[in-house]
Formats: C-alpha cells, structure tokens, sequence
C-alpha cells in the first residue's frame, strides 16, 4: 500500500514551513519537499523587519529555526525536484526526481515563478518537436522510435515502463551511479530487453533541424553525443505555466491567482507565498499565505476524513 500524506507541502521556504508547522500541529501527517540550498530566505544575509527579531537575524538563521519547529511537530521534510502534479488521481500525485508522494492536499509554496527561460541548450527551441515532459502524454508519438529519458526516480522509470509499449530502443540516462527508482520498477526495466540504463549521465544539449535528431551528454566526464528522436525531460526546467496552467490561473508574469483563502481553481490545492498572485511579496507575507494555506487545508482534510466516516 502506498502511503497518504493528509498534505504535501511544494517549497521549504516561509510559506512552506509556516504551513507545515500550523498542519503539523494540528496532528496531520505532513510531508515538505524542497531543493537544497535553493530559495530567497536562504541567501538573505540580513533581515532586519522581521517580527520579534529587534537586531535582526539572517535568512539562514530563520530558516533553521522554523525548520526546527516544522520537525518538532512530526514533519517529514525531504529534498527532491517538484516534476508534476497528477490533480486526477484520487489521492492527489506529486510527482518528483527522487519518488512520487500520494496525499489528499497540496500547498504549492515553491516561491518565484519560472519563467520560460530554459536551462538546457536547444530545449525551448524543440519544445513540441521531439521534447517533451510527459511521456504517458506524448508516447504514442515515439512508435518505433529511439527516446532518451532524463532524470531520477520513480517518475523516470514508471515513463520509461510506458514507453516500452511504443519505442523501439529506450535509453535512461541517469545523473547518478544508477537509477534511483523502487526496486519493483528496477525490475520491471530489466525485463526489457530494448530499455538501457546510462549512468553518471548529464544532458548537456539538444540538437536538430525540424525534430530532434541527437543530444550531447556528459557521461562520466566525457562529451559523447547520441541518436534520438524523442527527448523526455524530468529536469525540472518546466515554466510555471508548464506546470501549473491546469492547476490555476496564472497572471502575465506566471503568478498563480488564488483568492485570499489560496485556493487554486482545483479543490484541495493550495498556493501560498512569492508564487502567488499579488502585491506585496515579503517573509512577513509568505507566513501569512502559509497560515491561511494550511488552515484552509486542514479544515477541507478534516471535513473530508468526517464525511468518511
């Protein structure tokens, strides 16, 4: 049986935490992902407006206190990179490069929107014509084809699992030693005789004239370029109109509009802090979207749990 979060909190920054420790407090099971050493709080060297702090304390330091109380209420906090949202399910999907976490709410507090700037060489420019991010969108597309894969986790996998029914020769090219996936998926990979794992894999660039036709990769320090026609990215290089335009609605600069309970246009999902539509984006403010956030949340899962009942 997989496990159920009551809620899974997008972003360990004020937002975040702030909502994390209100659901945690009120005895839900609650789950965080953040990215390492990303986020605003983190590299401001001094705040000196916050509340309580008289001589001011750094975004370091507030962070780790905050930290300390999500956890001091049972917390779990992983690291991982936010890929995708499956709102269909039931329970809800989050879906990320290390595993994909099941859970009956969602607060989105993953701070300034992405804009459609994209990290990889040749992505944007291939967008629609041989990359993609959606492997079970798009794989019909890949018949007797050769697709790469790039990424981690269960995502990567349960895609290329998919693909299997499609393409002619899939390759998965891992960042890492191996493909950090459940050994259930693992299995099933091997069992594929067309579907090969490439370690210690980095995409540097994608290349072509109308389609895609080959990717550079960094493999184990070296430059070496493969054949593809089809590019699957789980990167976390999608906007945020990628990744939340069937979520909310989004404002010109990719903020999502909520009103001022957070909620999204899809029941059950929350958004709060600097991602959010509106006109002042401060610590101060972060913590307050967090609280309504997360108390909004707490009374759809407990209204929920009664009905249940």
């Amino acid at each position: 049986m997989k496990r159920v979060y009551d809620m899974v909190i997008v972003g360990g920054g004020p937002a975040g935490l702030t909502a994390a420790i209100y659901a945690g407090r009120a005895n839900l099971d609650v789950l965080v992902i953040e990215k390492r050493e990303i986020g605003s709080l983190l590299i401001a060297h001094s705040i000196d407006n916050y509340p309580g702090f008289p001589e001011g304390i750094s975004g370091r330091e507030l962070y780790e206190l905050k930290k300390k109380q999500a956890l001091k209420y049972g917390v779990e906090i992983v690291e991982g990179t936010f890929l995708e949202l499956d709102i269909f399910s039931d329970p809800k999907v989050v879906k990320t490069d290390v595993e994909n976490y099941h859970t009956h709410t969602v607060i989105l507090a993953s701070g300034w929107p992405k804009n459609n700037e994209k990290k990889i060489e040749g992505e944007a420019e291939f967008v629609g014509r041989g990359v993609s991010y959606c492997a079970t969108c798009d794989g019909a597309f890949t018949r007797n084809l050769t697709v790469g894969l790039f990424g981690q986790g269960d995502e990567v996998a349960e895609e290329a699992l998919f693909l299997t029914r499609y393409s002619k020769e899939i390759l998965v090219f891992a960042p890492e030693g191996e493909l950090k996936c459940h050994e259930e998926l693992k299995d099933a990979l091997a069992k594929h005789d067309n579907v090969r794992i490439v370690a210690n894999s980095k995409l540097k660039k994608i290349e072509g004239s109308n389609y895609v036709e080959k990717v550079t990769v960094k493999e184990n320090g070296s430059e070496r370029v493969y054949d593809l026609d089809y590019t699957f990215l789980y990167l976390g290089t999608k906007s945020s109109e990628e990744l939340y335009a069937g979520v909310a609605n989004l404002d010109s600069n990719g903020y999502l509009i909520t009103g001022e309970d957070m909620k999204t246009q899809v029941e059950g999902i929350y958004a709060a802090g600097d991602i959010r539509s509106k006109l002042v984006r401060q610590v101060t403010t972060a913590v307050a979207d967090g609280t309504v956030a997360s108390m909004e949340a707490t009374k759809y899962i407990l209204k929920k749990k009664k009905e249940a009942k």
